[in-house]
């Protein structure tokens, strides 16, 4: 049996509109697949843009960390460098306050030194104003004397070597022993202390040396030549006095105040019987104003003499 047109189109119209479904849902399936294939792209690339920016704050983070090594090293050598300065300090802290105790021990000693000192120029003060006796003559000897012609006599001689042997036996070696000449020719024997005294200054107080050599000689004369007189000269050299120094006025009144503080100091030693002069320049024993010259001339003289 014969089936009609409109009885074909009721029977394809389903199949159609089946098949034009399939189709659309074909090209939106296309579709979709198309879009997400777009958005996979775009998150590849957004994650190789992260990927990208976590290696350089990588490589940012090795940098910093490298950097940090070198700061905690040259830290660590600071540190080093630090200690080994404190332990240096408390070395030179230590050996300060060594040194502090050893200087206040030497000042202490110094105290008591200088105390002594002012003691001992107390005493030699007072036996000046004690014991001094005015200057007088020494007396000759009742022997002739001997002179020899660009010599001197035996005896003089014989006196100095005796003075010079018995001073090294006490050991008294700075003082010399020399043979003056008077203008009449007459000889005698000079025990010489040579330059002792500060400039200006009348006594021995500073001069520890000076003061035991003196007291050596007085104990010498008082032993050996008890019997003797025994007469003090000072000499100074031929500078005049300057006028920060008034006390004294002339070379004459310091030498005659030197040679009084000798003869304190041999009084003191046992000799009962000093006299002194002060003579000044007059009798210099270098000629011509050079250091050597002027020292030499400026020294205390101590004679001994049989009395007559």
């Amino acid at each position: 049996m014969r089936r009609s047109f409109a009885s074909y189109l009721t029977t394809a119209a389903p199949i159609v509109v089946g098949l034009a479904f399939l189709i659309a849902a074909t090209g939106c399936s296309r579709s979709r697949a198309l879009d997400r294939s777009k958005v996979l792209e775009a998150e590849t690339i957004n994650q190789r843009q992260k990927l990208a920016t976590l290696q350089s704050q990588v490589q940012q983070s090795h940098l910093a960390l490298d950097g940090a090594n070198a700061r905690e090293q040259q830290m660590r050598a600071e540190l080093l460098a630090a200690n080994q300065e404190v332990r240096r300090a408390d070395e030179a802290y230590t050996q300060a306050a060594e040194a502090r105790s050893r200087l206040m021990g030497t000042q202490e000693d110094l105290r008591r030194t200088e105390s002594e000192l002012a003691s001992i120029q107390g005493k030699y003060e007072k036996m000046l104003r004690e014991r001094i006796a005015q200057p007088r003559p020494v007396a000759k000897s009742s022997g002739p004397a001997q002179p020899r012609t660009g010599g001197v006599s035996p005896e003089a001689e014989a006196m100095r070597r005796d003075l010079q042997q018995r001073l090294s036996s006490l050991g008294v070696r700075e003082l010399s022993v020399e043979i003056r000449r008077e203008a009449g020719g007459e000889e005698r024997v000079a025990i010489v202390l040579p330059d002792a005294f500060p400039s200006g200054k009348a006594t021995l107080a500073d001069n520890a040396s000076a003061v035991q050599a003196v007291v050596r000689v007085g104990q010498l004369i008082d032993q050996h030549y008890k019997s003797s007189l025994v007469r003090v000269e000072g000499h100074t050299d031929s500078d005049p006095l300057v006028k920060t120094k008034p006390i004294w006025g002339t070379n004459e009144n310091l030498s005659n105040a030197r040679a009084k503080a000798v003869a304190a100091l041999l009084a003191n030693a046992g000799v009962g019987d000093v006299s002194t002069a002060g003579l000044g320049a007059s009798r210099p024993l270098a000629l011509g104003n050079s250091k050597q010259a002027k020292a030499r001339n400026r020294r205390v003289e101590i004679f001994i003499s049989p009395r007559g």
